[in-house]
């Protein structure tokens, strides 16, 4: 099997080398982080993210970012570079319950997670997250580094810019945009566009919107 660096272990580490595991292809050797993982766990501790260089040139040529949102996306987008500027390869992977159209596009790093469904002629971009229970329906196109929470639906033809958050079980009807380095909170409903840079939560969508929050 081909080797594997975890970056980053976290909870959103442990669905994601389970999803690994399944997969079969991968032998992940061990993970880096900041420090070690205060609880036990199945993989070694490397080291900090400056043990990459040298396990890359031992011949460990493939990497999954595990950090999850935290907050915001340009975490994931630094890690993103460092690897990349190494060489590592950063593939895809999805949880062998995930259903994927035959037709769809996904990016390199992205994370598709258990039950996850992404239908036909949709586009996901590099280094996404799409979590448990997330539908991407139809003709959808999902931006780079943008994550797309447990249970949240995306109707036909929705439009998501990059570094997006889209919190659980938020519904996006058919035909929207969302404009990119949004934040949109669990179970919001949005009903028109959303422009660039918002951060919201509730209804989305008439004058007298629920709960809405302008960065």
């Amino acid at each position: 099997m081909k080797k594997m660096i975890l970056i980053g272990y976290g909870g959103h580490a442990e669905s994601v080398a389970d999803s690994i595991r399944q997969e079969g292809e991968y032998d992940i050797i061990g993970y880096t982080d900041v420090k070690k993982a205060k609880e036990t766990i199945a993989y070694p501790y490397l080291g900090e993210d400056n043990v990459l260089y040298n396990m890359y040139h031992k011949g460990v040529n493939n990497a999954v970012i595990c950090i999850g949102y935290l907050g915001k996306t340009n975490i994931r987008d630094i890690l993103y570079k460092k690897v990349k500027d190494i060489g590592f390869q950063l593939p895809v992977i999805v949880d062998r319950t995930a259903v994927l159209a035959d037709n769809v596009f996904i990016g390199e790093g992205t994370y598709i997670g258990k039950g996850a469904i992404i239908n036909a002629k949709s586009k996901v971009g590099k280094m996404c997250i799409i979590n448990s229970g997330a539908v991407i329906e139809h003709e959808s196109k999902i931006g780079d580094f943008t994550h797309v929470s447990v249970k949240a639906v995306l109707c036909g033809n929705v439009i998501v810019g990059d570094h997006t958050f889209i919190g659980a079980n938020t519904t996006i009807i058919q035909g929207l945009e969302i404009g990119g380095y949004s934040n949109i909170g669990a179970g919001s409903i949005i009903l028109r566009d959303v422009p660039k840079e918002m951060k919201l939560y509730g209804v989305w969508g008439n004058k007298q919107a629920e709960g809405i929050v302008r960065n």
